[in-house]
């Protein structure tokens, strides 16, 4: 039992010694923001439920189901992306993606959805 604990603690040294994979970047501000507890407030401004997701770039993740007019206020804990950037995916029933941004948690995030002739169009509040 020693001797596989002494294993596991060489194994976990060995992969501490590589150096860490290059984290994918923001067009806008590249590198890692904060690291700490990360509160936003959502606020759905549409005419319809909305259903999304907050990601950290540590991967934490906050998902919502927004109905119209309603908001949310959350917090994670975890690293932003660069310049404390945080991303926001609008996603159908299905899970897929609609619409994504990077936006600051320094303002509440007001969420939209118009109805035209080919369809919906999302924007958000992105900073």
């Amino acid at each position: 039992m020693k001797s596989v604990a002494v294993f596991l603690a060489l194994v976990v040294l060995a992969l501490a010694a590589f150096d860490r994979p290059v984290q994918a970047q923001t067009p806008a501000s590249p590198g890692i923001g904060a690291t700490g507890k990360i509160c936003f407030l959502l606020r759905n401004r549409s005419p319809v439920t909305l259903y999304g997701r907050v990601v950290l770039q540590s991967r934490e993740r906050f998902t919502f189901r927004l109905e119209r007019n309603r908001q949310v206020e959350s917090c994670l804990v975890g690293t932003t992306y660069g310049g404390n950037r945080i991303s926001l995916v609008l996603v159908n029933f299905l899970g897929l993606p609609l619409f994504s941004c990077y936006t600051t948690t320094s303002h509440a995030i007001d969420i939209n959805a118009r109805q035209q002739e080919e369809g919906w169009r999302y924007t958000a509040d992105c900073r």
